[in-house]
């Protein structure tokens, strides 16, 4: 294996653990679901962007959505008085997860794309310096 493959895969390595524990991080974070009543989401569900499910708890009292999903737009006072503080912090939770997925993907590209851009410009630079050495 060639000694540049070797450095790509050790620091693409440590780029990838450092994403998986900040996703770790982020999901442990996250203590409820999005919806009053609800249980945290699985991650996977989370990442999907996928509907959460209204309880039917919820459903059965023919609430309004602005009663029990903290994921509409609602001011500070309507969130205090739906009592949707820790449902509100979770859609946003959530919303962040995602975000930092997406960004981890991000930099993974953009240092992929680095990583090959500074390996052949040291690279060159190391071999014009050994010609004009000898």
């Amino acid at each position: 294996m060639k000694l540049k493959t070797k450095m790509w895969l050790v620091s693409q390595g440590l780029l990838l653990v450092t994403a998986i524990i900040i996703q770790l991080t982020f999901y442990g974070g996250i203590k409820v679901g999005p919806i009053l009543g609800m249980a945290k989401r699985p991650y996977v569900d989370i990442i999907q962007g996928t509907d959460p499910v209204v309880p039917e708890s919820i459903l059965a009292q023919n609430l309004p959505p602005e009663a029990y999903d903290a994921r509409i737009p609602m001011s500070r006072e309507q969130v205090v008085k739906s009592n949707l503080g820790a449902y509100r912090k979770a859609a946003q939770q959530e919303h962040g997860l995602r975000t930092a997925l997406i960004g981890g993907i991000l930099v993974n590209v953009l240092y992929f794309i680095a990583y090959h851009l500074l390996y052949i410009f040291f690279k060159r630079s190391i071999e014009r310096h050994k010609k004009r050495g000898n």
